[in-house]
């Protein structure tokens, strides 16, 4: 056996070009795009359909959510308990996705079963049958979480962001959740709601797997089933006064106050995103990033702190957030626009960008290890109007990014009169 000498490191390689893999096109003949992934050793058939849809689509409330997770349970042929066994018995998997501009319903089944068990879930997806009892439990069951976040104060700091943020254009969709907003909800709104957006012309379908020829055709028939409709309109455009406000809810002797710090950001396609998601990376992102460092590492204000981008059509918000001590709250938000200033005032210096491109790359080669998430990740681009090519080009320009174009971004971006402090806590002002 060779011995191991555990104090020689082992070698480190970069990694080498990679790209998404090109998946095979065609149109339904409703004018559904199809999009395949071919992966011959894989026998369980994975189909996800993405619609353009989502909370900011709903005029009431719950609406859109609570459509789309009752859909399994409204089969006018099966009771849900029977629905529910029929699907076990087949080996058969759904996972239902509802964001605030997209929805993805992921269906995982055996190949074999496949032809006895989607006609069934398209039947319920394209003709559901809502059921009171079901909307019922559904309510009940909401309104005993509702009552649990309440107690968080994770929640209710990003309650009140999606609030500042949206609640002048959408009112009536981001106004707080009460058993009041959630008995609300009725058949006749999931029914409207369904027949107005669950449509060929808001409708995606990618699916991947050993996909032969017979095994495509059914999923092709199967799909091509859902009706014509109304394309989803345009997302408003949410602007922001240029003055920083802060909104701070009071939680009586919380051992911690939940931070986040927002701003408005740029849109995915925006030409400056690729920069931009390395300084994000840089500033928060990952486990050595700078506030990291500096309110883990050096402070000991928090056990993590993140810095992330929130997308939804043209535009995005910007989210620094963390749970802190409560008696650091007010230095741990100085602590972090100070590292956004020393980002603005200093260029990160190359060894440090260097390890965040290799983290960055890294992370996006795991992204798309498996066909399952090769297809996930191509459903992303997708829904902003991009192809396969957009990983290469993106990877392509991370390994061109200077420490000068880290601090150009942000001066540009890091604005800290346009950051919204949302404090749930205890919180001391001391301006």
């Amino acid at each position: 056996m060779t011995k191991i000498d555990r104090t020689i490191p082992p070698i480190i390689r970069n990694i080498g070009n990679f790209s998404l893999p090109t998946p095979r096109k065609s149109i339904l003949d409703n004018g559904i795009s199809t999009f395949c992934f071919d992966n011959p050793n894989l026998n369980l058939i994975f189909i996800l359909l993405q619609f353009k849809t989502g909370s900011l689509y709903q005029k009431k409330k719950h609406v859109c959510q609570y459509m789309f997770s009752l859909l399994r349970e409204s089969s006018k042929c099966y009771q849900p308990e029977e629905m529910e066994e029929l699907l076990d018995f087949y080996g058969t998997n759904i996972t239902t996705n509802v964001g605030i501009d997209k929805v993805q319903i992921l269906i995982s089944v055996p190949k074999r079963n496949i032809d006895k068990i989607l006609p069934n879930i398209c039947d319920f997806l394209i003709n559901p049958s809502f059921r009171d009892k079901s909307l019922q439990l559904f309510k009940e069951k909401e309104i005993k979480n509702l009552a649990y976040n309440e107690q968080k104060t994770d929640f209710l700091s990003l309650r009140l962001m999606w609030w500042e943020f949206f609640g002048k254009v959408y009112p009536e969709i981001f106004k707080f959740s009460s058993p009041n907003t959630i008995n609300n909800v009725t058949i006749d709104d999931l029914t409207k709601f369904h027949k107005d957006f669950f449509c060929a012309e808001n409708t995606t379908l990618f699916y991947t797997g050993n996909i032969d020829s017979s095994t495509e055709n059914f999923i092709k028939t199967s799909f091509a089933a859902i009706p014509h409709g109304k394309k989803s309109p345009e997302l408003l455009t949410i602007s922001c006064e240029n003055e920083r406000h802060l909104v701070y809810q009071n939680k009586p002797n919380s051992l911690q106050s939940s931070l986040v710090l927002a701003s408005l950001s740029l849109g995915y396609n925006d030409p400056e995103r690729t920069k931009f998601s390395l300084l994000s990376t840089l500033t928060g992102g990952y486990f050595g990033s700078r506030l990291m460092q500096n309110l883990r590492e050096r402070k000991g204000f928090t056990y993590g702190i993140s810095a992330s981008s929130a997308f939804f059509g043209k535009q995005s918000i910007f989210i620094i957030s963390s749970d802190v001590n409560a008696s650091d709250t007010n230095a741990a938000i100085d602590a972090c626009f100070e590292e956004l200033r020393i980002l603005q005032n200093e260029p990160a210096n190359e060894s440090e960008l260097e390890t965040v491109k290799k983290y960055i790359t890294g992370l996006n080669l795991r992204s798309i290890d498996t066909s399952l998430n090769a297809m996930q990740k191509f459903a992303l681009y997708h829904h902003f109007g991009l192809d396969e090519t957009e990983m290469s080009r993106y990877i392509a320009e991370i390994k061109t990014i200077t420490t000068t174009d880290t601090q150009n971004i942000a001066k540009k971006h890091f604005d800290y009169n346009k950051f919204n402090k949302i404090i749930v806590g205890e919180y001391c002002e001391n301006n």
